[in-house]
């Protein structure tokens, strides 16, 4: 076949140099006929593939049609919808407007959303944006977001994601909080970086850079720390990390506070500080592995090898107990180095 299409070649060259026209369109058409005769299949093959070609081409522009199809936008009002998790309601969402395509790729416009821990507690986020990813289900809430627990904590940030996986609603960004209000006026007042809440413990955490500051019966409250725990369960939180605490004129430190609050009026009632703590006042030093607040009696006391240091005079005992905002002092098996003329130390007077 390539000689014969050689020699055609040769013989057509041959024929254009002596410029007879009619002599070469006979020629190629003799040409046409014994090819057609001698070599069907090669002509048969060419036809093949190039309806294969069609057939690709056409399946690629099928396939594209189908893919614009459900990259078709839709438009909702009034959107409610509900995620169920092993037979429990896993969240709930209203929303003013849903922009979507039919592979569940959803924006929403102001956006409200239950999400509800095992024990059916709850925490409400709102927003000015949402958008959902319809294969994770996960979820990111944008713009103004703000977070509220079933028992009063209310988080602020500027987004916040829903992790469906381990079931987590997560935050990079600065969060600022606000603790449940109680009989000594509005709660804790909280800045810090980084926000987490998990669903299954029903905890809320701050991860980072933690300030927070409240008033207590007229008395100033201020409080850093590297991190801080909060339960939904109850008000109690924990703090942990560099623990910085000033009240009134207290200065403590210690590497975790616990709050508790009083179950029948939830008023915060005690602060314990635990491991290696330390406290300054104007005229005092002490350290000791465990130092506990009461808020309610407004007494401190100290356990655990408690030692104080006023001026030249050193008390140590089982227990120091500060009563009256400090005015008083009351110690368990007491022992003073220092001079005995002080009134503070006549073991008589301040055993308990």
């Amino acid at each position: 076949m390539r000689q014969l299409v050689h020699k055609l070649n040769k013989f057509i060259k041959l024929v254009i140099i002596k410029k007879s026209g009619i002599l070469f369109f006979l020629i190629l058409f003799l040409i046409f006929i014994q090819i057609l005769i001698l070599n069907p299949t090669e002509i048969s093959s060419v036809h093949q593939e190039l309806k294969t070609a069609e057939q690709i081409q056409s399946l690629a522009n099928s396939q594209k049609k189908n893919s614009n199809q459900k990259s078709v936008e839709q438009q909702m009002k009034g959107v409610h919808l509900v995620e169920n998790s092993n037979r429990m309601k896993g969240w709930e969402l209203f929303a003013e407007e849903a922009n979507g395509s039919a592979d569940s790729q959803w924006v929403l416009k102001k956006v409200k959303i239950d999400f509800f821990a095992e024990d059916q507690s709850s925490y409400t986020v709102t927003g000015d944006v949402g958008e959902i990813d319809g294969a994770t289900k996960n979820i990111l809430i944008r713009g103004q977001v703000i977070t509220t627990s079933t028992n009063g904590y209310s988080f602020k940030t500027n987004d916040l994601r829903f992790l469906a996986e381990n079931k987590t609603l997560k935050s990079d960004d600065s969060v600022t909080m606000n603790g449940p209000a109680d009989q000594t006026g509005s709660g804790f007042e909280l800045n810090g970086v980084g926000f987490v809440i998990d669903l299954i413990k029903n905890k809320m955490s701050i991860l980072s850079s933690v300030q927070a500051h409240k008033i207590i019966k007229t008395k100033k409250f201020d409080l850093d720390s590297d991190a801080a725990i909060f339960s939904n369960k109850n008000q109690e939180g924990q703090f942990s990390g560099h623990v910085h605490l000033k009240y009134d004129k207290s200065v403590l430190t210690a590497p975790e506070a616990f709050f508790k609050y009083s179950s029948n009026n939830k008023q915060l009632k005690t602060i314990l500080l635990t491991d290696n703590v330390t406290m300054k006042e104007s005229d005092r030093f002490g350290s000791c592995r465990e130092l506990e607040m009461d808020l309610e009696l407004d007494q401190m006391t100290l356990r655990g090898s408690p030692k104080v240091q006023m001026q030249d005079d050193e008390i140590t005992g089982n227990e120091i107990i500060f009563t009256d905002g400090g005015q008083k002092v009351k110690i368990n098996n007491v022992k003073v180095i220092g001079s005995p003329n002080e009134k503070l130390h006549d073991p008589q007077k301040d055993k308990k």
